[in-house]
């Protein structure tokens, strides 16, 4: 049975949500009808020479910065061990009729960014989702029906909105744009990965 924060947990339970893991959160990319390997070749990365591994040996110390994924349905689904730039990234993962979906939480910043044939239609703050922009601010909404994003102190309501319960709802909310929620078998299998440059940051193939 699904709880409110279930899918924060599940990540967490992975190494990939607690203070003390990379980059203090996570990062999610899913861009449709993409194969991985074309994924990796639109940000820059090296997949001339791809590897595997599972994601309990995906640390910033294990061979450098990469990202890391498979193919999730009509979609490619991908978890980058490396900072890459801002959201323009998804406009390349999305052009030629493309859409491509960003969920990241690192440094206290909870984001959304939603990119539809290289435009970005909707970037939102999950624990604020009043902060939003985008071509089409609103272009979500009818998918978060239901989902709880918006923090509640604790004390205020009997099971408030904590920044876990967004993010479970953020990952929901990915779920249903989609078609498949991110789960413990897919995050323990073997996945291919993609190293980017030394420099620890992804080669920027659009500047």
């Amino acid at each position: 049975m699904s709880s409110s924060r279930d899918l924060y947990d599940l990540l967490a339970s992975r190494g990939l949500g607690s203070e003390e893991d990379y980059a203090s959160g996570f990062h999610l990319v899913w861009a449709e009808g993409l194969e991985f390997e074309e994924l990796g070749r639109r940000l820059g990365a090296d997949v001339d020479n791809a590897f595997s591994r599972r994601i309990a040996e995906a640390s910033p110390g294990a061979g450098g910065p990469f990202i890391w994924g498979g193919a999730v349905g009509a979609w490619a689904q991908a978890i980058p061990f490396c900072e890459l730039p801002d959201n323009s990234y998804l406009r390349l993962l999305s052009r030629d009729g493309g859409r491509a979906l960003s969920i990241q939480s690192a440094h206290n910043n909870c984001r959304l960014d939603w990119a539809v044939n290289g435009e970005i239609v909707t970037f939102l703050a999950i624990d604020w989702p009043d902060a939003r922009g985008g071509t089409d601010p609103h272009a979500l909404d009818s998918l978060m029906e239901g989902l709880r994003f918006e923090l509640e102190e604790p004390g205020s309501v009997t099971d408030p909105v904590t920044v876990e319960v967004s993010l479970t709802s953020a990952l929901r909310l990915a779920a249903r744009i989609t078609g498949h929620e991110i789960t413990g078998e897919w995050l323990d299998g073997v996945h291919t990965a993609y190293a980017f440059s030394p420099n620890g940051h992804a080669h920027n193939p659009w500047s």
